[in-house]
């Protein structure tokens, strides 16, 4: 099953963000009038739905703004995503805990990666290794030797 993210997303995220701002321009308003309760009882829950809501659509805003989630962990493993013509793809990537809440991302040698990685990942695995150092430190980086 497949994940399509389409124009619409970025009329939720506008909507969202409007909402966000007529409710803190409703606290404002509270505010002039003298409820200052009532102002700091809006202006929270303004604030608290808005950073729910920023955090939830935090991957398919950056699928839709660059292009590519640099991912998050899902049990063993690193999904890192693209956006193609509105379908998101994913590659998984094997991590190992260490420890003290720490993990390591392996990397498949060049020769795996070109066997193992589907097609739109063969040819760009440096850019996408470039991208996953943004998320993990160097020494969080293991580079698999390919077998031979």
């Amino acid at each position: 099953m497949s994940e399509h993210i389409g124009n619409s997303f970025r009329v939720v995220v506008a909507a969202g963000i409007a909402l966000c701002a007529v409710a803190g321009a409703g606290a404002l308003l509270l505010l002039a009038r003298g409820s200052v309760l009532g102002a700091i009882i809006v202006g929270a829950v303004t604030y608290f739905l808005f950073k729910w809501f920023w955090g939830v659509t935090l991957r398919r805003r950056a699928l839709v703004g660059r292009g590519y989630f640099t991912g998050m962990r899902v049990g063993t493993n690193w999904v890192y995503q693209e956006l193609h013509a509105g379908e998101v793809l994913s590659l998984e990537l094997p991590l190992e805990y260490v420890g003290r809440g720490e993990y390591v991302i392996h990397i498949p040698g060049e020769g795996k990666w070109l066997a193992a990685m589907p097609d739109w990942a063969k040819s760009r695995r440096a850019q996408i290794v470039e991208r996953l150092q943004t998320v993990f430190k160097r020494s969080q980086i293991h580079f698999d030797p390919d077998a031979g």
